[in-house]
């Protein structure tokens, strides 16, 4: 199991200073995983920061998710809590070792990127469903960061590097009343589990018209701001306008507060 090089370009630009060993020490730590779970790898996954194998096993399919990232523990954190309302993928093993962390997780079956759904056929009531069962569930832990600190460092970013492909920082003014909007929102927010990066190649296509949500930026916030990333990112991937409407009404939550988060996504480049 190859580690890709754009994969690995990413990772040494993103983390320079531990890039190297952590790419080292995953073919014998995937050995030592699968070997432990009777599972043998199958192909390796497209991701940006991370490292994902598909595998067979005798409690059947699996994912195997080596990652670099400092924060990797506490978006496991939340997948097991997603995992946990059935919104997620179940969570088997969660690891941490000397230069990144593992996840063991079921497969998402058949696991098609809601990127790549037919607009003509999306059941929109169907993509709500994860947002709706998250609503007034806690946050799975106090001590992870609050999606509000991590937005409001990047609207105060004149140099902002992490950017969608094709973007460009918002204009001053632009982010500034953004900056206005989220300080509306934060004041009467009570922080809850969030997924945090609801984009289209995070919502996979699951069982039984079931929606499951991986890899969560692992923050505190709430599903409002997952709802009105989820319509942002799905307006421009697949031009779903009229959609977006739909999906504001069918999450059945504030839809006030789902326009104000989106303007803030849309000036922050998430």
């Amino acid at each position: 199991m190859k580690v890709p090089d754009k994969l690995a370009n990413s990772v040494r630009a993103r983390w320079p200073d531990r890039a190297d060993t952590w790419l080292t020490s995953i073919g014998p730590e995937l050995d030592e995983l699968t070997r432990q779970h009777s599972a043998t790898p199958q192909r390796v996954l497209p991701a940006r920061y991370a490292f994902v194998v598909s595998a067979t096993s005798p409690h059947g399919p699996l994912i195997f998710r080596a990652s670099p990232d400092p924060a990797a523990l506490d978006q496991a954190t939340v997948a097991e809590a997603l995992g946990r309302l059935d919104v997620g993928p179940k969570i088997h093993v969660t690891s941490s070792t000397n230069t990144g962390s593992w996840t063991v997780m079921e497969q998402v079956i058949p696991g098609t990127p809601l990127a790549d759904a037919d607009p003509a056929t999306l059941d929109i009531e169907a993509l709500a469903r994860p947002l709706r069962a998250m609503a007034g569930q806690p946050a799975p832990s106090a001590d992870l960061p609050l999606i509000t600190d991590w937005l409001r460092d990047r609207l105060t970013d004149d140099n902002l590097t992490e950017l969608p492909e094709g973007e460009q920082v918002a204009p001053k003014t632009e982010r500034a009343h953004a900056l206005e909007l989220l300080d509306e929102l934060t004041a009467d927010m009570r922080p809850g589990l969030c997924h945090g990066d609801a984009s289209p190649w995070n919502v996979l296509a699951g069982p039984n018209d079931q929606w499951k949500l991986i890899d969560p930026r692992g923050m505190q916030g709430g599903p409002e701001y997952d709802a009105a990333v989820m319509a942002y990112k799905l307006d421009r991937l697949l031009s779903l306008s009229g959609a977006c409407l739909k999906l504001f009404d069918a999450v059945m939550l504030d839809n006030s507060r789902i326009r104000k988060w989106l303007k803030v996504a849309a000036s922050a480049r998430v």
